[in-house]
C-alpha cells in the first residue's frame, strides 16, 4: 500500500514479516527516483504500479542505499530503470551474480559462512510459493563519496556513509522535501556473528546526519518519523555510544549513568543496546 508522505514523496511501508525495506520515489517533473529496489520481483511490482496509477509516466533511476538483498533483489524488475549505486554496491553485487538461490544452495552457504541464516530464513519467506527468479543486476551507474540527481524541480543528494552494517551505506537527502532517506546506515553489524554496534562509528555516522537538515527521517525498516521523534531516539544512543567510549567495559557504570542522563529506568531493549555496543568495543578496539 503506497502512502503519500510530502507533495513529492510517496513511500511503501516496511514489512517485517518477509523482511521488506521501506521503498520510497521521489516524484520530479522530468523523472522518478525510487529509492532502493526492493527484495523481489513481487516486492518492486507492488510498489511501481502503485506509483504509476498515481503518478503520469516519467524516465526513472533507482537508487540503492546498499547491496543486502532486502534493498537489491527487486532491481531487475524494470530495467528501463537505470540502476544507481555506489562502486562498493558494485563490488559487493557482483559475486552474487549467477548463485544459486534455491534452498539446498542456500543452506549449504550458511553452512560454509557465505551466507547468514538470517538472511537465508527471510528470502525463503519471501520467495515462498512463488518461483525464486532472483536475477542479481549491477548499478548501470557508479559514483564514490556523493552524487546529486536533478529530477525536475525536486533533487536527491546522496552521500556514502559507510558503517558497521554495511561499507557502502548511503543516505539520500531530498532537500526541497526536507527528507532524509537513511537506509540501514544507523544498522548493527550482522554478518560476522552476534549483532553489534561501534560506538565511535555510530557517533561519526551522526555528525553526519546532522549536516542534512530535515523535517522527516525515514530508517528502512521502521517508520518514518519527524525530526523530534528521531532526534530524541538518537540522542539517546549517542549518549549510550559516549559512556561506552568512556567507561570501555565497565558495564553497571554504564547503566548506571546511562539511566541518570536519559531520565528514566533502563528496560530490556537498552540493556541489548547496551550489550551489543560493547560487543562492539571488543571486537574492533579491545581485539
Amino acid at each position: 500500500m503506497m502512502k503519500q508522505l510530502t507533495r513529492r514523496f510517496v513511500y511503501m511501508p516496511a514489512d517485517g514479516s518477509v523482511d521488506r525495506p521501506i521503498l520510497g520515489a521521489i516524484i520530479g517533473e522530468e523523472r522518478t527516483l525510487f529509492l532502493d529496489a526492493g527484495n523481489s520481483l513481487r516486492h518492486a511490482a507492488a510498489f511501481r504500479e502503485a506509483v504509476r496509477n498515481e503518478y503520469p509516466a516519467r524516465p526513472s533511476l533507482t537508487a540503492l542505499t546498499h547491496w543486502h538483498w532486502d534493498h537489491s533483489f527487486g532491481a531487475a524488475y524494470d530495467r528501463s530503470s537505470l540502476l544507481v549505486a555506489t562502486e562498493l554496491t558494485y563490488q559487493a553485487l557482483q559475486p552474487l551474480v549467477g548463485l544459486d538461490w534455491s534452498d539446498e544452495a542456500l543452506d549449504e552457504r550458511v553452512r560454509q559462512g557465505s551466507e547468514i541464516a538470517f538472511c537465508a530464513d527471510y528470502i525463503k519467506k519471501e520467495y515462498a510459493g512463488m518461483e525464486r527468479d532472483i536475477r542479481v543486476v549491477l548499478p548501470d551507474i557508479t559514483f564514490t563519496d556523493t552524487l546529486t540527481l536533478h529530477l525536475g524541480a525536486v533533487s536527491c543528494q546522496i552521500e556514502q556513509i559507510g558503517g558497521v552494517h554495511a561499507e557502502d551505506s548511503c543516505i539520500m537527502y531530498t532537500p526541497e522535501e526536507q527528507i532524509l532517506f537513511l537506509g540501514d546506515v544507523l544498522g548493527p553489524a550482522i554478518y560476522d556473528g552476534p549483532r553489534y554496534y561501534a560506538a565511535r562509528n555510530f557517533l561519526r555516522i551522526v555528525e553526519k546526519i546532522k549536516a542534512y537538515p530535515a523535517d522527516w527521517y525515514i530508517e528502512s525498516h521502521h517508520r518514518p518519523v519527524t525530526a523530534d521523534e528521531f532526534w530524541q531516539d538518537i540522542n539517546e544512543y549517542c549518549t549510550l555510544a559516549e559512556l561506552v567510549v568512556e567507561f570501555n567495559s565497565n558495564k553497571p557504570a554504564i547503566e548506571r549513568e546511562w539511566s541518570k542522563r536519559i531520565g528514566r529506568e533502563l528496560a530490556d531493549g537498552d540493556r541489548e543496546a547496551i550489550d551489543q555496543f560493547l560487543l562492539g568495543e571488543r571486537r574492533l578496539y579491545q581485539s
